[in-house]
């Protein structure tokens, strides 16, 4: 049985940190993964690691680690891959932005050949609020014509095998910001990795 580790980077994340973690960890309980709710908190100064570790004393599967030096999301999200004690990494977003009901259908791509398994704005039902659909749409759109192979390149939601990350190299991809996500997909490519999109709001 596969071990599920979520990674949600966190800087000043307090006031919503710990529903989401719970939300996430919910969703894998239901669908019967083992799992952990790694937080990767930057040393926040609003106390975000402190109502981690109070959460994790009523539900085990979520951590925290505090990263004292070095900040930074990309950095942050190494970090939590190295950490990770599961077999399958979860990437996302620690705002909520991202939805946790997605989790069960992209485990249940991540097979066979597929290799990293991207939850898409741009694929079948899959969306965003607002203004900005059409200009994210035509910047991942001129990704594409740079030979990324996805649509969704700057999503930052996906789940990928923590051994193959490892292949690629955590610290060759983790650094910077959003354009971590970029380099996972070009170096996927480059490694001739079968990926998915599946759609995601």
């Amino acid at each position: 049985m596969d071990f599920i580790s979520v990674i949600l980077p966190t800087f000043n994340e307090k006031d919503a940190i710990v529903k989401h973690a719970e939300h996430v960890s919910s969703v894998l309980s239901k669908a019967g993964y083992k799992h952990e709710v790694l937080v990767v908190d930057d040393d926040s100064p609003d106390g975000t690691a402190e109502v981690v570790r109070e959460a994790g004393k009523k539900n085990k599967n979520i951590k925290v680690i505090v990263r004292k030096n070095n900040h930074g999301l990309g950095l942050s999200i190494g970090e939590g891959v190295k950490k990770a004690a599961g077999n399958i990494v979860i990437g996302m977003d620690a705002d909520g932005n991202h939805d946790p009901e997605d989790m069960p259908n992209m485990l249940k791509n991540l097979k066979g050949k597929t290799k990293l398994v991207v939850a898409s704005r741009f694929k079948g039902d899959g969306g965003m609020k607002g203004w900005r659909m059409l200009p994210t749409f035509l910047f991942n759109g001129m990704f594409r014509l740079f030979g990324l192979p996805i649509w969704d390149n700057t999503s930052g939601y996906y789940a990928v095998a923590k051994s193959d990350l490892e292949k690629l190299g955590i610290e060759r991809i983790y650094y910077g910001y959003g354009d971590y996500h970029l380099r996972l997909v070009f170096y996927a490519a480059q490694a001739g990795w079968k990926m998915v999109e599946v759609p995601t709001t």
